[in-house]
């Protein structure tokens, strides 16, 4: 019995964390133009928190609202288009960021 609990612990998490990698991807934009928009949001968002290293609720909110307003949309990994570069989030391993996405540089 407790072996077929910690299997179905362990299939259940394996889902939820391969499943839930989101990008900020907006169509027509190369891989640097969305990590340098993200880059802008980030440091707008230091102006407003002192605590920017242990991001927080606010600041979660924040960088989404701001990638946003950009025109960026949040998509899962499996919507993202085939020939779209993906990058993971450089400022921390947290699971609450997000990647970019874009079109290759040309």
């Amino acid at each position: 019995m407790m072996r077929l609990l910690v299997l179905t612990s362990l299939l259940t998490l394996m889902v939820f964390f391969t499943g839930c990698a989101t990008y900020y991807y907006q169509e027509g934009k190369t891989i640097s133009e969305c990590k340098s928009d993200r880059r802008e949001c980030y440091e707008e968002l230091k102006k407003y928190s002192s605590n920017w290293r242990e991001m927080g609720k606010y600041e979660f909110e924040f960088m989404e609202d701001c990638m946003l307003e950009k025109g960026y949309r949040l998509i899962t990994e499996d919507k993202l288009p085939m020939r779209v570069r993906r990058e993971d989030p450089e400022q921390s391993l947290h699971w609450r960021l997000h990647g970019t996405a874009g079109i290759l540089d040309e």
